[in-house]
């Protein structure tokens, strides 16, 4: 079978060597095979999911965190097209690449049911303890619905951390908010702050809460399949897109592409704190040794913010004034 998915780790090959040998067993000198297999995967620089989750929830970026959630339900939901179930889900199984994508590894436990098939029975329960389902656990069933529940624990365990039984979701709401708000990487005044939260991550933190818990049902039969929780997930982004408009773009994901400098050596180089979107005018003044230069634009949020004059005081001989209506381009990590 091939697979081959964004959010599953992909298999490069394999190397297999059969050998004989001479063994000893019960007291004679026999000849017996000796096989070894390898199996090669591609290396991911960004290791496993578990390194980042804690005590508390997850350690990275809320938007981060939203699209490892994302992809982990888009690669489980590839595999059980394909009547292929994990088994083993779990942080350690989740490797994330350079751009914090997650792929879905280590199929050493998995299975695949035939045609028809909902189910298999095993006696053999083997798993990680806290990410197998109750019905495995208890009599050995095995369904599709067994990832779920493990799909479910990563999810909650991502949104509010391990230690979580007695926190509240107004809790985990809050302290969402505290950490943007405390995040220097997104480097955004306190009420663009608390706009980004309110019309975007507030509801995907409520619509991931909501699925880790039916995920988690103790019966099969009300956890949610793949199916499901991706258009959950879809029917949230839409619901967010209506109140705002095109979701902007996290301020932690963009990147000004920088050309230059050009001209004379020396000097600063200047960074504004926030990405811009429309640029409305540059002035340039010129002074009788050094020049200046200040511009105004809105950043994606509507927020207005004006910059310098950087470089010499400003001078008397002549100033110019450009005014323009051109959107940056802006690249996404």
């Amino acid at each position: 079978m091939n697979i081959r998915h964004h959010n599953i780790v992909l298999f490069v090959g394999y190397c297999a060597e059969t050998q004989e040998v001479v063994v000893r067993q019960e007291g004679k000198h026999i000849f017996a095979e000796k096989r070894e297999r390898l199996l090669c995967f591609e290396y991911l620089h960004n290791g496993s999911l578990h390194k980042h989750l804690t005590a508390e929830p997850c350690g990275l970026p809320w938007h981060i965190c939203y699209q490892i959630i994302k992809g982990i339900c888009l690669g489980l939901h590839y595999l059980h097209d394909k009547n292929i179930i994990h088994l083993d889900l779990k942080p350690d199984n989740i490797l994330l690449d350079d751009d914090m994508v997650p792929k879905i590894t280590d199929f050493g436990l998995s299975r695949l049911l035939g045609n028809g098939k909902s189910h298999t029975i095993t006696q053999t329960r083997i798993g990680t303890w806290g990410y197998m389902a109750p019905e495995y656990l208890d009599d050995g069933v095995i369904t599709m619905k067994t990832d779920i529940y493990s799909l479910g624990v990563i999810i909650r365990h991502m949104v509010k951390g391990r230690n979580s039984a007695d926190t509240t979701d107004e809790e985990v709401l809050a302290n969402w908010l505290i950490r943007l708000e405390k995040d220097p990487s997104q480097m955004m005044r306190q009420q663009t702050t608390r706009l980004l939260f309110e019309t975007e991550y507030k509801e995907q933190i409520k619509a991931c809460m909501d699925i880790s818990w039916r995920c988690t049902l103790r019966k099969p039969m009300d956890r949610p399949t793949t199916q499901h929780i991706l258009l959950t997930l879809e029917e949230t982004e839409a619901k967010i897109k209506s109140v705002v408009g095109p979701t902007p773009p996290n301020a932690g994901q963009l990147q000004i592409a920088k050309f230059g400098p050009w001209g004379g050596d020396g000097g600063k180089t200047r960074d504004i704190r926030m990405t811009p979107c429309h640029l409305h005018s540059v002035t340039i003044s010129s002074g009788t040794i050094i020049d200046s230069i200040g511009f105004s634009f809105t950043d994606h949020y509507g927020q207005h913010h004006t910059t310098g004059p950087w470089g010499g005081k400003e001078g008397t001989n002549k100033k110019y004034c450009f005014s323009f209506s051109f959107s940056f381009s802006c690249r996404l990590n």
